[in-house]
């Protein structure tokens, strides 16, 4: 898939990661979804329909629609059991069908069940992992706080007092998202380049 689409795509995901308790959610949903979505696709790829056999797999207009479905399950499931964190994520919830779509691939003809499936919850815990740490780094560089889920006596909020005072108010604004994005994926970058050229050094003579 094309970097900028892709990129475009998981916007709406990418949006929510001003609190790691957020993004908690959304990586929850988009794996939940992936995964459910994936299955559904299996089984109607398996049902042949008017001129398309069971090998060519439900079109795009069908995997919006489950995937929709899923979200919207999703959105009633959170409301019942976090009412707060629904009203925050708030429309970027329903956004969540689009994300799967953005991060999911082509079903394999040769594929199992079992092995689709395998490969849709790599993708929404990669993906998952991604926007934590994008969170992470944001709200704790942004707001100089990590928030996490009240337990007990603890309130959910950790308060870093040495960022608190003097945050890095850019990474909490909208386009700090794909500031960190951008800064993230440039060392990821470096670290698998520094990686190749350890390995080329290692086999010459």
């Amino acid at each position: 898939m094309n970097a900028a689409l892709l990129v475009l795509g998981l916007c709406p995901a990418i949006a929510m990661t001003d609190t790691v308790i957020h993004s908690v959610w959304i990586s929850a949903g988009l794996l939940l979804v992936s995964v459910l979505s994936t299955l559904a696709r299996r089984i109607l790829r398996a049902v042949p329909t008017g001129d398309r056999g069971p090998a060519d797999g439900p079109g795009l207009i069908a995997a919006l629609c489950v995937s929709s479905v899923l979200t919207a399950g999703f959105e009633a499931g959170l409301l019942a059991v976090s009412p707060e964190a629904s009203t925050s994520i708030g429309i970027y919830a329903p956004l969540i069908a689009v994300n799967v779509l953005a991060v999911g691939e082509p079903l394999p003809s040769g594929a199992t069940p079992a092995r689709s499936v395998v490969g849709a919850v790599g993708r929404g815990l990669g993906l998952g992992a991604a926007l934590i740490l994008i969170a992470l780094v944001r709200e704790t560089l942004g707001a100089g706080t990590i928030t996490l889920f009240p337990v007990g006596a603890f309130k959910g909020t950790i308060v870093i007092s040495a960022l608190v005072d003097e945050p890095v108010r850019a990474l909490g604004l909208a386009g700090g998202a794909l500031l960190c994005l951008g800064y993230l994926a440039g060392v990821l970058q470096a670290i698998g380049g520094a990686r190749q050229r350890a390995g080329a050094g290692g086999e010459k003579p």
